[in-house]
């Protein structure tokens, strides 16, 4: 994944908490690439904000649908 790409934000595993219940399934676009600590992140502009996701809660939309 790289800049710019459109993802989805998939749904949390369930020993996790939900910090932000409502973009689980929501459109995004990843405006930078992280890190915390050695798992590799991307902050995802999603419903008019900025959010850090891990890369595995994130699935890459094909634009071209």
């Amino acid at each position: 994944m790289q800049v710019g790409d459109m993802v989805r934000i998939k749904s949390e595993d369930a020993g996790r908490t939900l910090r932000w219940p409502e973009v689980y399934g929501q459109i995004g676009v990843i405006v930078a690439l992280a890190k915390r600590l050695y798992i590799p992140a991307a902050k995802v502009m999603v419903l008019g904000k900025v959010a850090e996701f891990d890369l595995e809660e994130l699935e890459k939309v094909n634009g071209s649908r």
